[in-house]
């Protein structure tokens, strides 16, 4: 039985996410957003114009890093609040992962002749309680990085920021 078990978990695939499917229902970004990211990158809030208010997407024109000699550089971030990431997030990749796991959970098992379905001894809360400890605000960080083809750059006053060159 636990050869078979081990088995079914080996056969889990992790389902490819989108970043859109992340951030379902997180509310759009702000000017609180937009303050941290000037304080991070050290540039003014009028050099911070929004991108995509509902992705928290910035496009930031960084006056300390200018290369070319113009003026600006120009880069895009995103950020999110620690809130947002811990209880949004984290949300909606716990329902994605149960979502996973019972389209791949098989209907019916033989142990010695007995037919046992596996829905029936598996405890939703539980699960759901594994999920939400499994994913610590790390493994957000690079749920979020993997799904968003931003860099994690770093934290400030308890929001993530990202950034793209």
């Amino acid at each position: 039985m636990i050869k078979s078990w081990n088995k079914f978990f080996e056969s889990l695939t992790i389902p490819t996410l989108k970043i859109d499917e992340l951030i379902q229902g997180i509310g759009s970004a702000g000017k609180s957003h937009k303050n941290i990211l000037s304080m991070y990158f050290n540039t003014y809030e009028n050099y911070i114009d929004i991108d995509d208010e509902l992705k928290h997407t910035f496009k930031v024109n960084d006056l300390t890093g200018d290369i070319m000699n113009n003026g600006r550089v120009q880069f895009f971030a995103m950020i999110f609040g620690k809130d947002e990431i811990d209880r949004v997030i984290k949300n909606n990749i716990i329902n994605i992962s149960m979502n996973e796991f019972y389209s791949n959970l098989p209907n019916n098992i033989n142990i010695f002749g007995i037919d046992i379905k596996p829905i029936s001894f598996i405890n939703k809360d539980d699960l759901k309680f594994t999920f939400g400890n499994i994913l610590t605000i790390d493994e957000l960080k690079k749920i979020i990085t993997i799904t968003s083809g931003y860099n994690y750059v770093g934290e400030k006053d308890g929001y993530f920021i990202w950034k793209k060159i």
